[in-house]
């Protein structure tokens, strides 16, 4: 598992429900990575990236039970439409944690006049790794394996340095005491960038992992939602005290020449803490309109989440702890309806954390995730 930090949260669940009796667990992986499971050290999470012979976005796992043994895969891969072929046609549950909607057999939806093909995680250039820029091949028959396609979910960015029971369970119950404070203020935001990447001329075959592609490929079809995001901020920047609008970096997202506001930087050990004095946290669809960790940060303090339309879906249906507004996304700016968005925000309803805390324990903490994960396999 070489993003480790994409499938914490699962690994934790595993943990805790392995503490509570109800399964064996056990990890086969490279030296390196064990070493990173067993020691919280720095020095050894740095080193692990020199030791993987191949990168991939998944988390690859079996499960054995009255003598049967059951593959599965969690993709971790932040794009909708992108697949890995050869693990959907091994395994009997392919788990995708940015798992699109609907399935269109035009691709997937950015907006009204632009869908991108579905597309496997290799290349066609066979030479290239994971995260290279290279023509994607297509998955031309996905439909053949959507029964066995199941949505997840988002952990946080980063439980722990570690993997080991200790710092995980450390760090989330350091998390969980963020759930006591007080809701003082309306809604924030948090967002990195106010334009996305450089748009450059004759993009003919573009990689679709590739956000400068799109961008560049389909031209004044679509905006980056970073420059919605930007005004966004500058709205709740204007409303009061009772908002807070944060943009840490303006400029593009692929360029060192940006302005980062170093001031309104909130280190990442402290971040649920600072969500848990709001009531909503803005989303505005980003990056291929994936969900993005801000959702299940805000939910485990009691925080819910205020977002543009959605594109793809959680495991379960979310319920008042998120409320969807105007759509964004990729949408020419000129597209979206700033006046109902605005109206929106100033008219947001009072939450009540401990509604949102109840919905949390419900649905999204890691012993009931993990749970999802084994008895969707074992059902199959």
């Amino acid at each position: 598992m070489p993003r480790w930090n994409y499938f914490q949260w699962f690994i934790l669940g595993f943990y805790l429900l392995e503490d509570a009796g109800d399964i064996t667990l056990r990890f086969k992986t490279e030296m390196m990575t064990k070493l990173s499971t067993l020691t919280n050290s720095k020095y050894v999470l740095g080193w692990n990236k020199y030791f993987y012979a191949r990168d991939n976005y998944n988390l690859d796992g079996y499960i054995d039970f009255q003598g049967k043994r059951k593959y599965f895969t969690i993709d971790s891969a932040d794009a909708p439409f992108l697949f890995d072929v050869k693990k959907l046609n091994r395994v009997s549950i392919y788990f995708k944690m940015q798992c699109p909607k609907e399935y269109n057999p035009r691709g997937f939806r950015l907006t009204d006049n632009v869908y991108i093909p579905w597309c496997d995680h290799a290349h066609k250039d066979s030479s290239l790794l994971l995260t290279e820029r290279g023509e994607r091949k297509l998955c031309v028959n996905l439909e053949q394996y959507l029964d066995k396609i199941k949505p997840l979910m988002i952990g946080p960015r980063r439980l722990a340095r570690g993997n080991s029971k200790h710092a995980l369970i450390t760090s989330y119950q350091n998390y969980l005491k963020s759930q006591t404070n007080d809701k003082t203020k309306k809604i924030m935001c948090y967002f990195g960038n106010s334009a996305g990447p450089i748009s450059t001329e004759n993009v003919i075959n573009p990689d679709w992992d590739w956000e400068a592609d799109i961008i560049s490929y389909y031209k004044d079809k679509l905006n980056h939602p970073n420059e919605k995001r930007y005004r966004a901020t500058k709205i709740l920047q204007s409303l009061g005290s009772s908002y807070d609008g944060r943009l840490i970096t303006e400029g593009h997202s692929d360029t060192g020449k940006s302005v980062t506001h170093e001031d309104m930087v909130v280190p990442l050990e402290d971040f649920c803490d600072h969500v848990s004095h709001f009531q909503y946290n803005l989303n505005i669809s980003g990056y291929r309109m994936s969900i993005p960790n801000r959702f299940i940060e805000s939910f485990l303090v009691g925080t819910a989440i205020m977002t543009d339309r959605l594109a793809v879906k959680w495991y379960k249906p979310f319920g008042k702890e998120v409320v969807e507004t105007v759509e964004m996304g990729y949408l020419p700016e000129n597209k979206v309806n700033w006046n109902q968005f605005e109206n929106d925000i100033i008219h947001l309803p009072e939450i009540d954390k401990n509604m949102v805390i109840e919905e949390y324990n419900a649905k999204w903490e890691p012993k009931v995730v993990a749970k999802y994960i084994i008895n969707t396999v074992l059902e199959n």
